[in-house]
């Protein structure tokens, strides 16, 4: 599994234009007969605004707020990129404990990439609360807390260094390098008591070398461009 990566630029700003309106009748059907379909296996599936790619470069991104269900529709039939354009962007740390890189293994039942390993926290970058701007770090600190139970005070020094593209579903991940002074153990407790079920595995990897086999390309490539 091979995506493309970009570094970017410590003074990456993110621009928000107008969501433009050009889906016709039976592309909006067949978005939501995925989406209703799809609710039958997972019926907690909340129809959220996240944010879609427009462009990018190494110092912009551009883009607008859509519908999750497209997003959705598009990870399930990878065709429909043709006419729906999703780059929904998300955001993936790589937190360095005392003891190495913290990996996770996705949850069997997720909906992408069940048992794969990458580095949380992750997540899609989404509205908030209603909030429209885009800050990619506290997407993070929120994914952070929400999978891991980590919480602002526990993460030092992000370092926004990566632009990822999914080959398949054109997902863009934002890599952010972080570290935090607790150790694998602290963190393994504070997951435990979070109750999250986003991963079904946590460890601690010291070297690159000590990846399980089916890691995530944007872990792998952030661990090989860590720098302190």
């Amino acid at each position: 599994m091979e995506w493309e990566t970009i570094l970017l630029d410590s003074a990456l700003t993110v621009n928000i234009i107008p969501a433009p309106q050009i889906l016709s009748a039976s592309l909006k059907k067949e978005v939501n007969d995925i989406w209703e379909e799809k609710k039958k296996y997972y019926p907690n599936l909340f129809n959220g605004r996240i944010f879609n790619v427009q462009a990018l470069s190494k110092n912009l991104i551009t883009g607008f707020w859509t519908e999750y269900k497209f997003v959705l529709a598009q990870t399930e039939k990878p065709e429909l990129y043709s006419e729906l354009a999703i780059r929904s962007l998300a955001v993936i740390g790589l937190i360095r404990c005392p003891q190495g890189f913290l990996i996770g293994k996705r949850a069997a039942n997720s909906v992408y990439l069940p048992g794969y390993w990458q580095s949380p926290p992750a997540g899609t970058v989404e509205s908030r609360d209603g909030n429209n701007d885009v800050i990619l770090t506290q997407q993070l600190y929120a994914e952070a807390n929400e999978e891991l139970g980590l919480n602002t005070h526990h993460l030092i020094n992000p370092k926004i260094i990566s632009a990822t593209e999914h080959t398949d579903t054109h997902i863009i991940d934002i890599g952010i390098l972080l570290k935090t002074n607790l150790s694998f153990i602290q963190i393994l407790e504070l997951w435990k008591k979070n109750n999250n079920s986003e991963y079904d595995e946590l460890c601690c990897c010291a070297h690159y070398t000590d990846l399980p086999e089916n890691t995530l390309p944007t872990t792998r490539f952030l661990i090989q461009h860590w720098s302190d």
